[in-house]
């Protein structure tokens, strides 16, 4: 069956090429035009199409709160455990952003400087970041430059000014989120039923 069978948006391969590499589209990006795709994929009749054409492939889109990303069909549950053992990493950075002073949640702004001087002035903000296993980390700053690069690689920022070192915290955070507490479950019960169709990639 061909992609012109399904009558698809021209945006589909961008579409493709954003969630295949296990990326989110979020409703509140803006850069490479993340918005522009998300209202794309959120209009009904585009979002069946896609849906139906992406079943084809064995990826099926997933809505969560204001972003999209893929998951693959009939996954083996070995991969989906090695998936949530990456996720634990995660984990630490979470507490660090929730134990601070202005917590960082769905849109705020913020630069690696000012959760650096934070966590310089206290003592347990600093315990946490530097128990953070990251690899460059000589300083409190390029600890925190670190974390937001793998955020941002991760889809859960975005940079929006390189000069200033300005980062947005995307929807996609709170996938972030639901992940860890799934995480949290699936060790307390040992039912990997509760992760499906949250692990994407």
């Amino acid at each position: 069956m061909l992609a012109e069978d399904f009558n698809l948006p021209k945006q589909t391969h961008e579409i493709f090429s954003v969630m295949a590499r296990g990326n989110f589209i979020s409703s509140n990006g803006t850069r490479d035009g993340m918005n522009r795709l998300y209202d794309i994929i959120n209009n009904p009749d585009n979002f069946d199409r896609l849906q139906a054409y992406f079943n084809v492939i064995r990826y099926n889109i997933e809505r969560g709160n204001n972003f999209f990303y893929f998951s693959k069909l009939n996954e083996p549950n070995s991969e989906l455990e090695k998936k949530l053992e990456r996720f634990e990493r995660y984990i630490d950075i979470i507490d660090l952003f929730a134990s601070m002073d202005n917590k960082i949640t769905i849109g705020s702004r913020f630069r690696p400087g000012e959760i650096a001087e934070e966590c310089n002035a206290n003592v347990r903000l600093k315990q946490k970041l530097q128990k953070i296993p990251l690899y460059r980390s000589e300083t409190l700053h390029n600890k925190v430059r670190e974390i937001c690069d793998l955020m941002s690689r991760d889809s859960y920022l975005e940079l929006e000014d390189e000069k200033t070192e300005s980062y947005k915290v995307m929807d996609s955070y709170n996938y972030l989120l639901d992940v860890i507490n799934s995480v949290a479950i699936y060790d307390e019960t040992g039912d990997n039923d509760t992760a499906q169709g949250l692990i994407y990639n």
